[in-house]
């Protein structure tokens, strides 16, 4: 009996002194700066595996591979540039890019062409992505706005649910600049969701941001506001916010250019019912919602619109928002978790939610 007792006793301090000697699996953090869908992109992913560096690449593969094969109208390759390709009056849409477009579409229909998906031809003259940006000839605009090319140019284009194919005017191009970067978090918060090893993770593609997941800690995420005035990276203020969240900024100093005969600055959001630059007192709007592709919208058309006329589209989308404008006043949606930093700038209480 006492030999039984004395092996059980041996076998017991034997299993404690191997389970001590097992560590917990440490939370592993990996950052990394790329490129990918026409901006610099920040990832940066927390998890239980030292191979997160192989989850980054392959899912920043995933990003480069949606804009060549899906979303950019420059690449012939893509679904997008197929589609605008030729005088096809009716053709057909693969997926996931009808659900793309139907999402966009009603964004543009809620926003009244604030953000639209169908004034490719208009942002095709501005091209401001190109080397040697110019401002277009007037009456070329002035031929689309007269044709309805692209006032309100998302009423020329339908989709057929049923037959997933898109019936549109000859004249109208695609171009979903506006919605593809929250496109892209959506799609990275799809994978994010897939990575068993993957516990949390903010992905940045340019100014849209998809997070996901915990922090180590449990604290919740920070996201930096850039300050309009300032260097890439200069913030006015911080925004705390949950796992499963996108936030998108638009602003008037992202991509822009100075006329060399003129020095006007034109920036890229543009008005389709006049062709040119939005003309507007604000110069940021940051969008957040449980959506990518609709922060991504919403921040355009918001941007366009301002605060007092953003008010139902922002209740219609659950969004909420923080616009800058011109005289450095911050309106911010009630229930946002943010805090401003800069002096220069001040929050006014102003209800923007309606």
């Amino acid at each position: 009996m006492k030999k039984k007792l004395c092996a059980v006793m041996v076998f017991v301090l034997t299993a404690v002194m191997a389970s001590g000697c097992v560590k917990k699996e440490e939370i592993q953090k990996y950052s990394h700066v790329d490129y990918a869908m026409g901006t610099v992109t920040n990832t940066t992913l927390y998890g239980r595996s030292p191979d997160l560096s192989e989850a980054e690449q392959e899912m920043m593969e995933k990003m480069k591979k949606l804009e060549t094969e899906q979303l950019s109208w420059r690449k012939d390759s893509s679904a997008v540039a197929k589609l605008n390709q030729g005088n096809q009056r009716v053709a057909d849409v693969p997926e996931p890019l009808f659900t793309w477009m139907k999402k966009s579409l009603q964004i543009a229909k809620d926003s009244k062409g604030a953000a639209d998906p169908a004034i490719g031809s208009l942002t095709r003259m501005w091209d401001f992505e190109s080397e040697n940006p110019k401002v277009p000839d007037a009456d070329k605009i002035k031929a689309l706005i007269k044709d309805g090319i692209v006032s309100n140019a998302y009423e020329h284009v339908k989709l057929n649910e049923k037959q997933k194919t898109v019936r549109k005017a000859r004249e109208i191009k695609m171009d979903l600049g506006a919605f593809g970067k929250g496109i892209g978090t959506d799609e990275a918060m799809r994978f994010l969701k897939k990575e068993k090893i993957i516990t949390g993770a903010m992905v940045a593609l340019g100014g849209s941001i998809a997070v996901y997941g915990e922090k180590p800690g449990g604290e919740d995420w920070k996201v930096g506001i850039q300050n309009p005035d300032g260097k890439q990276g200069e913030t006015i203020g911080g925004l705390s916010v949950k796992g499963g969240t996108f936030i998108s900024t638009s602003g008037d100093y992202e991509k822009y250019f100075i006329d060399k005969k003129t020095g006007k600055r034109y920036f890229h959001i543009l008005d389709e019912k006049t062709g040119y630059p939005a003309q507007t007192e604000i110069t940021s709007c940051t969008i957040v919602c449980s959506s990518g592709i609709a922060s991504d919208g919403l921040s355009t058309a918001c941007f366009v619109l301002g605060p007092e006329k953003s008010r139902s589209l922002l209740k219609k989308y659950g969004a909420k928002a923080i616009f800058v404008d011109k005289q450095k006043n911050v309106y911010v949606s009630d229930g946002l978790d943010f805090e401003l930093t800069d002096d220069a700038y001040k929050i006014v209480n102003k209800d923007i939610d309606g």
